[in-house]
């Protein structure tokens, strides 16, 4: 399950989100990767009434969005008039969410260092069904920067911005078990296993990724070799279905695809450049689609993997704020939600 989001709330509205960039934008009859903006098929349109700092699909066109209140939205696509909102008070922004791969069970990370989980979560407001820290002490570990269910659903693993990483085992929600505290020398940003489970790739604010062995979770190790290397800080990632592709985007607006068929030997296939920051990415099911939002207000959209330099760009039809994550629905070729830091939740076809 992807998850996708701002690195920080506090971050996403710093570097996104100019109106007069956005001006700019849509006065600009093509881009620089040659076809020019059009704005997108709308399918349904919400609000969540803050900032929206992240949304994800859950099975069968469940949707949740997380806000800058500290709650969490969650939509049936298919019936958008039943929603239900979960809250933790004094929680701080929602930083990050994520389905386990049933759909059972919704965790939520927030800028208070905490991930919250929730079964069942259409059931209605309810309280969180276990909390995790960040730190066992219990003292402050830094904002959740994001979070990672392996496919199986077992395993949860969570980075903050103190350069922690911690991982759970959470097949039994009610008693969640910390297996492992890896550290790195740099703030991790970014999270995603590959669709096997055995290697998570980690980002960080230095600009690298990380693949990691995780075939036994309370061992991890880095796999030698398996480093990726962008040129600023990572501030999304995601694998390809079939395991071969991981996408890196970073703060400078870069979109790099790399062959990750052999972990040890990561190779660069294409790379691809946007003015602003690329804030998030994502695979649609097949895997043979991806997308990716940009601080501008726009998301690209690549159907030619080996042709990064030319994107379809699609717009909002009017300025609405920044974008703050993508994400394909599950099981769908081309449903894609867009949310935005001024609350609003958008269904397009991509």
């Amino acid at each position: 399950m992807r998850s996708v989001a701002l690195l920080s709330l506090v971050g996403g509205l710093a570097l996104g989100g100019s109106a007069g960039y956005w001006t700019g934008w849509m006065n600009r009859p093509a881009t620089p990767y040659g076809p020019a903006a059009a704005p997108a098929k709308v399918q349904q349109a919400f609000q969540v009434g803050s900032a929206a700092t992240g949304a994800t699909f859950g099975p069968e066109g469940t949707l949740a969005v997380g806000t800058a209140r500290g709650s969490v939205t969650v939509f049936d696509m298919h019936r958008p008039e039943q929603k239900t909102e979960l809250v933790s008070p004094d929680s701080g922004p929602i930083t990050r969410t994520a389905f386990s791969p049933g759909g059972s069970v919704l965790a939520a990370g927030s800028d208070d260092g905490t991930v919250r989980l929730w079964r069942n979560p259409m059931q209605g407001p309810q309280d969180p069904t276990a909390e995790l820290k960040m730190r066992e002490d219990g003292q402050y570990g830094g904002a959740v920067t994001d979070l990672a269910y392996s496919p199986d659903g077992k395993i949860l693993v969570v980075a903050s911005s103190t350069s922690t990483v911690r991982i759970w085992d959470v097949s039994s929600p009610r008693s969640p078990r910390a297996l492992a505290a890896p550290g790195r020398d740099h703030a991790v940003t970014r999270l995603a296993f590959n669709p096997s489970g055995t290697v998570l790739a980690v980002g960080s604010t230095d600009g690298t990724v990380q693949l990691w062995d995780l075939t036994v979770p309370a061992n991890p190790r880095t796999i030698e070799g398996g480093q990726v290397v962008t040129n600023a800080s990572v501030t999304a990632l995601a694998f390809s279905a079939d395991k071969k592709s991981l996408a890196v985007a970073n703060s400078r607006g870069a979109v790099q695809l790399w062959n990750v068929a052999d972990p040890a030997s990561p190779r660069k296939v294409d790379a691809a450049r946007a003015v602003g920051y690329t804030n998030d990415l994502s695979f649609n099911a097949p895997g043979y689609i991806l997308a990716a939002g940009n601080s501008d207000g726009t998301v690209r959209v690549w159907e030619d993997l080996n042709d990064l330099m030319n994107p379809r760009i699609l717009t909002r039809e009017t300025n609405q704020g920044a974008l703050s994550s993508v994400a394909f629905a599950n099981g769908d070729d081309n449903t894609l939600a867009v949310t935005g830091t001024d609350g609003s939740v958008q269904l397009w076809t991509a």
